[in-house]
């Protein structure tokens, strides 16, 4: 008998940390890390962001490994996203018939050098770090910085290693994005005909009302009592095991609507929906049947409440690294709300409320940081402000005049 699909993960994880000189953990599919490789870049600063009495903060590293695993589990590929802390890390899914059954997370790393912009959001995030101001900051320098391009082909080589143990599911990740879309339309219709085809007991109809409200607020042990109420009854239903299939598929489309009702991820919880059918598919046994639901509803949960704030500065972030390799050129808000696939109002206001700055001021601040960087090189005040983007010198000055408390260059003779 060879080795197991996470014996062969974490061969892989420990192959490709060591050779690419990288992070790499091999995570479980509830977000559980149980193996870390490479040189473990960005750990001791995790390390600073949780901290051993911050539940909730260490939490957050738990939901953005879920996160990043079910962007990358809902397209078949690696996907690339930030943690709510800015640093950059790609997750693949591994595959076992046709179910995501570990992810690989690479990273840490950072797309830019450390600057004030990053600190100043860091404090934000984490208020109570600002008394450890030089022990951030050296934990910082530890995280490599890997330009974005590279960062893309790192990605890319853990996804090709990664194929290598799903040769029978590699159909599955090719057709996953249709299949998403061909599953939407069937629980579409299999909730609407289950009024009409596959029950008629109030009481279960009573019990599924209460399960929605409990997945809609978030409310994990009163959803996981009530499906087994649910569950319980359909038990002892004198029923065919056909009949009661379609009822618990039913009430996975169910689940499914009152997540994306509450915020959860349209195509994320159809993936985690379709994921569901295609385990169950040669399920004869009502308890199987049952026992894989139960992780279902809980990722649902998971989706709905736990990975809202990762998703939001993953957008932020991924806006945030498109400003920083484009201030040069003239971008606009609606360029980078295209880019993160936002409406160009609705990223305004994200932006402005998780950043605590607007658009225009960020990308102000970058491209002065940018100026003051080339502030030591013979080159003219106009020769600056053209490179980091600003078309006419006066409006450079004045906002170097308001960030920095002082005309450039005044700032440049001090400096």
């Amino acid at each position: 008998m060879g080795p197991s699909v996470s014996e062969l993960a974490v061969e892989i994880g420990e192959i490709y940390g060591i050779a690419c000189g990288v992070g790499c953990k091999v995570v479980q599919k509830t977000g559980e890390p149980i193996f870390a490789f490479g040189s473990a870049p960005g750990d001791s600063f995790c390390q600073i962001v949780s901290g051993q009495t911050h539940t909730q903060e260490g939490d957050q590293c738990r939901h953005s490994y879920l996160y990043g695993g079910y962007q990358a589990e809902k397209l078949g590929e690696y996907y690339i996203y930030f943690c709510p802390s800015g640093l950059c890390n790609w997750a693949v899914p591994i595959f076992e018939r046709g179910v995501a059954a570990y992810y690989l997370i690479g990273g840490p790393v950072l797309l830019h050098e450390i600057d004030d912009l990053l600190i100043r959001d860091i404090y934000r995030q984490h208020p109570r770090l600002r008394s450890q101001e030089s022990l951030v900051r050296q934990a910082l320098t530890q995280v490599p910085v890997v330009d974005p391009t590279r960062v893309r082909f790192l990605a890319e080589v853990l996804f090709r290693l990664a194929e290598n143990l799903m040769q029978g599911d590699l159909g599955l990740l090719e057709e996953r994005q249709k299949f998403n879309a061909l599953g939407a339309g069937i629980a579409e219709v299999i909730h609407d005909r289950k009024g009409e085809h596959l029950t008629g007991d109030v009481y279960v109809f009573a019990l599924e009302k209460d399960l929605i409200f409990a997945v809609q607020t978030g409310n994990q042990p009163h959803a996981r009592k009530i499906l087994n109420e649910i569950l319980g009854v359909l038990y002892f239903e004198e029923t065919s095991f056909k009949v009661k299939k379609s009822r618990l598929i039913a009430l996975t489309a169910v689940l499914a609507r009152a997540a994306i009702a509450a915020g959860a991820d349209l195509e994320v919880i159809f993936g985690l929906e379709n994921s569901y059918l295609d385990q169950i598919q040669d399920v004869n046994d009502l308890m199987e049947l049952s026992r894989l639901l139960v992780p279902v509803l809980e990722r649902f949960i998971a989706c709905t409440f736990e990975l809202s704030n990762v998703k939001n500065r993953d957008l932020l972030y991924r806006a945030v690294s498109y400003i920083r390799q484009n201030y040069q050129g003239d971008i606009t808000l609606q360029d980078v709300a295209a880019e993160v696939g936002l409406n160009p109002t609705y990223f305004s206001k994200l932006f402005g409320d998780e950043l605590g700055i607007s658009f225009t001021d960020y990308l102000n601040r970058v491209r002065i940081e940018a100026a003051k960087l080339l502030m030591p090189e013979d080159l003219s005040l106009a020769e600056i402000s053209q490179r980091v983007g600003f078309n006419d010198q006066s409006y450079f000055s004045k906002v170097f005049r308001k960030l920095e408390g002082q005309p450039p260059r005044k700032w440049r003779q001090r400096h």
